[in-house]
């Protein structure tokens, strides 16, 4: 299986948690996946909601809950982050990283940290400038960024 980074894992997702962030079976034990190169805005729960959560979250359960999705860490970065989540790029069955999707809907800002040189990176950039400019999902109401 080839993706954007080191072969981890293909799973089973349980039930997605917002834009971003979804819970799979791993060795039979439930854990908490984060995808790798997006923040979606908050759609609850821990945090207070924010414009397009509960769209983003909605989007997010369409294309990953109950499917089975392929997991790559990226080289040179954590498994893990601060919250014992899994640092993930997700692959769908049809071969589409769910990350690029996301943002390319408007669904999702890029985000890679300063430290970061993701592989997917540019490719993400390029997905939010092109959403922009479409004005698609989140940023359909907003003023010229």
């Amino acid at each position: 299986m080839e993706g954007p980074g080191d072969f981890y894992a293909t799973v089973d997702v349980v039930d997605v948690v917002d834009g971003d962030t979804f819970r799979a079976i791993i060795d039979g034990e439930k854990v908490r996946v984060r995808i790798m190169g997006i923040n979606s805005p908050e759609s609850g729960g821990y945090r207070e909601e924010e414009d397009w959560g509960a769209e983003a979250k909605l989007y997010a359960k369409k294309k990953l809950e109950g499917r089975t999705v392929h997991l790559f860490s990226d080289p040179g970065d954590p498994a893990t982050d601060q919250f014992d989540r899994l640092l993930m790029h997700v692959v769908m069955e049809n071969g589409m990283n769910y990350a690029v999707l996301a943002v390319a809907e408007g669904m999702a800002h890029t985000y890679i940290l300063g430290h970061q040189e993701l592989t997917i990176g540019d490719t993400l950039r390029k997905a939010e400038r092109l959403a922009k400019a479409e004005r698609k999902g989140m940023w359909a109401a907003k003023a010229d960024d």
